[in-house]
């Protein structure tokens, strides 16, 4: 790993924490413990809270991103490209691509309960943590 960030959170990670999925809390104690971070792509938050059902669920979401394992990547312009082109493997869902090209560019894991979806975004034998 090239830095702080271990691992990726993709849209599908935030949402199952907020459903209170124990495997997204344990791994961000783990990586807090190790003293390093956890990549929120804004793009996946962005979807997460999109799919919140009530206030509660978005204030537990945006009290997630405040934790300090969590750091919050936004979608800057030099990423823009090679997060749509990575977006293709996925029928155009920029929130994958932009979780695939954080996890390319910090050499981290790419954490989801969706592995064969990452899959189809990353590298051949990337580093997937299914989470379900």
């Amino acid at each position: 790993m090239s830095d702080q960030i271990v691992a990726v959170f993709d849209a599908s990670a935030l949402t199952a924490y907020i459903e209170g999925n124990v495997s997204v809390g344990e791994l961000m104690l783990e990586v807090a413990d190790e003293g390093r971070q956890v990549a929120v792509p804004a793009t996946c938050l962005a979807v997460a809270f999109a799919g919140v059902n009530d206030e509660i669920d978005a204030a537990l979401l945006a009290l997630m991103t405040t934790a300090p394992m969590i750091r919050l990547l936004p979608l800057d312009g030099e990423d823009v490209r090679d997060t749509g082109v990575l977006a293709r493997a996925a029928d155009g869902d920029i929130s994958f691509g932009h979780a695939a090209r954080a996890a390319i560019i910090h050499e981290a894991h790419y954490a989801t309960l969706q592995p064969k979806a990452a899959a189809k975004v990353l590298p051949t034998n990337w580093s997937i943590l299914d989470l379900s």
